[in-house]
């Protein structure tokens, strides 16, 4: 990298991406592209059910930040005071109309807002022009802002043409549900108070986006985007021409996370979450973007996800107290997880990014047959711990 700060960001935002991952299980691909947003400048949505931990995350993230934090919940009540500042009142004596901008958001370098999409008619405009432009209009000349990047979240999506233009604001588009795993869920509610994240000042941050501006966007990253860019079309599917270009900054980021001075197609893969417009439309995306960008981390995440299934049912057929149909059907899903470990084995691994989605694929699978062996011999009254 080209400076020490770099280097020494670098090695912060690798501690914090593994602090986060270990706080919040099933939430990996959440934490990676928040980290290649705050490093391209980006914006981020997380979209899902209240209780998923959405605000955790982000708080978790945002404030081990050390730069100039703010954070608002909207409701339909909301007023441009809450994210702009008061009307300035010294102002108004001189017929000038100004806000009271301090500690809002017109001067932070992070922020998180909670129900974005609350946001009325009088929010909008404002928020519009700060989240694209990095500028606020208060009164006089235009005011520069220094906002890296805006965090929100969502229950739901938005409705109405007006809120369109914001939800395309945010490139980077997460969905996120409840814990699938038992044992993930378990650690959740065992896991010891946490002392405090791993912390990234800003000027270190600084330094990582000049850094992620060298990493070098090769010929083949740039072909790749087209193919996504053409496959999308058959489908219905339709982004922006300013969205693809943000992508390649993203895709930066990504292989600047990695210690790597260029990107690879690889460093796509984050398009399964910017290039849906509803979260239904997630997995057509994924089959167009997985085998051109990274077709060996697809075939891994696939085989994960149908273990995960299958654990999923054969888990509701043990809390439905079927013991026979429990037995006999993990029996044959006991079978299937090894042939899936054979499968991920079997994958070529050349490249970065899919070394450790195979690794991790195959430690997930692992995982979910010892627990399943493990129901299977309280099941039958054995107990200890299945092999």
């Amino acid at each position: 990298m080209s400076t020490t700060n770099g280097n020494a960001a670098l090695t912060a935002l690798q501690a914090l991406r593994a602090d986060l991952v270990s706080r919040f299980p099933e939430r990996e691909a959440v934490v990676d592209g928040a980290l290649c947003a705050l490093l391209a400048g980006e914006h981020v949505l997380l979209l899902g059910p209240p209780g998923t931990a959405k605000s955790a995350l982000v708080r978790a993230l945002v404030q081990s930040i050390q730069g100039r934090y703010f954070e608002q919940l909207l409701t339909k009540f909301s007023t441009p005071e809450e994210l702009f500042g008061p009307i300035s009142l010294k102002a108004l004596e001189n017929d000038a109309f100004t806000r009271v901008v301090t500690g809002k958001l017109p001067e932070a370098e992070v922020a998180f807002v909670d129900e974005v999409f609350k946001a009325n008619s009088a929010i909008l405009n404002s928020l519009l022009t700060l989240l694209n432009e990095r500028v606020f209009h208060n009164g006089g000349p235009p005011m520069q802002c220094p906002l890296v990047s805006l965090f929100a979240a969502s229950n739901e999506l938005p409705e109405g043409k007006e809120l369109e233009a914001l939800f395309d604001r945010f490139l980077l588009r997460f969905e996120v549900s409840y814990l699938l795993r038992r044992s993930n869920f378990r650690s959740v509610l065992t896991a010891p108070k946490h002392a405090g994240a791993a912390r990234l000042d800003m000027a270190m941050l600084r330094a990582a986006q000049q850094d992620v501006e060298q990493v070098r966007v090769t010929d083949a990253t740039v072909d790749a985007l087209m193919d996504i860019r053409d496959g999308m079309k058959p489908e219905g599917l339709v982004a922006s021409d300013r969205r693809w270009v943000k992508s390649l900054r993203l895709a930066q980021a990504s292989a600047y996370l990695a210690g790597a001075t260029e990107t690879t197609p690889e460093d796509l893969s984050f398009l399964v979450d910017s290039l849906w417009r509803e979260p239904k439309d997630r997995a057509k995306v994924a089959r167009v973007v997985g085998p051109l960008a990274d077709p060996v981390s697809y075939q891994a995440t696939e085989i994960l996800d149908a273990a995960l299934e299958q654990a999923a049912k054969v888990e509701g057929l043990r809390a439905a107290g079927d013991r026979q149909a429990f037995v006999g059907q993990a029996a044959k899903v006991l079978d299937d997880f090894r042939a899936q470990q054979r499968k991920l084995a079997s994958l070529s691994t050349s490249g970065r990014k899919a070394k450790e989605v195979v690794a991790s694929a195959t430690r997930q699978v692992q995982q979910l047959r010892d627990e399943l062996a493990r129901a299977v011999s309280q099941g039958l009254g054995l107990g200890g711990r299945a092999a």
